[in-house]
C-alpha cells in the first residue's frame, strides 16, 4: 500500500518526500502569513481605540462649569486612572474663584507612540471660556501630551501634561 502512495522508484520516493516538504513549508508559511496579519490588525484596532480615547478624553478636559465639576467627573471616569481624576479635581478650587465654564470641541490628535499596552498622544485642544476674568467669547487652545494604559481590554488616559500654556483669544 505505502508503494502505491509514494511510488516504487527510487525517484519517485523522492519526488513525494519532496512534495510533502514543500506541503508543509506552504502550510508553516500560511500559518505565519496568518498570525502577522492578526497582529496587524490588533495593532489598528488599537490604534483606532487610543485615539478615540485620547480624543473624548481632551473634549471633556476641556469641558467644564464651576458650579457642577461633579458632571466633569463623570464624563472623564470612564476615560482616566483614578490618579488622573484626582489631578483634574484638584482644579476644581480654581475654577470656583474664577467662576469658569468652558465648552471644549473634538481636539486633534497625533499618535507619538504604541506599543501592547503604552501609548502617547498628542493633542491640540480649543475651548470656549468663559469666567468673570475674560471677555466673553474667549477660545483657548493647548498642547496636551496623554499617557496611555491598557487596562484589561480597554484603555484609559493615566497621566497628561500642559505642554503650553492655554493661549487665549477672543472669537
Amino acid at each position: 500500500m505505502l508503494n502505491r502512495l509514494i511510488g516504487g522508484s527510487p525517484v519517485e520516493v523522492v519526488k513525494s518526500f519532496l512534495l510533502v516538504f514543500v506541503s508543509v513549508i506552504a502550510a508553516l508559511a500560511l500559518q505565519q502569513l496568518a498570525s502577522t496579519r492578526s497582529a496587524q490588525t490588533a495593532g489598528q484596532s488599537d490604534r483606532v481605540e487610543v485615539l478615540a480615547v485620547a480624543r473624548d478624553f481632551g473634549r471633556e478636559l476641556t469641558t467644564y462649569d464651576y458650579a457642577h465639576p461633579e458632571v466633569q467627573q463623570n464624563r472623564l471616569a470612564p476615560l482616566a486612572s483614578q490618579a488622573v481624576l484626582d489631578k483634574v479635581r484638584g482644579s476644581f478650587t480654581d475654577l470656583r474663584v474664577y467662576r469658569a465654564v468652558s465648552v471644549g470641541e473634538a481636539p486633534d490628535v497625533y499618535l507619538q507612540s504604541l506599543d501592547q499596552d503604552r501609548g502617547q498622544v498628542l493633542l491640540q485642544t480649543r475651548s470656549t471660556t468663559q469666567s468673570q476674568y475674560v471677555p466673553p467669547g474667549t477660545r483657548s487652545s493647548g498642547l496636551l501630551l496623554c499617557e496611555l494604559r491598557r487596562q484589561g481590554s480597554t484603555w484609559r488616559v493615566s497621566d497628561y501634561r500642559w505642554l503650553t500654556p492655554v493661549a487665549e483669544g477672543v472669537s
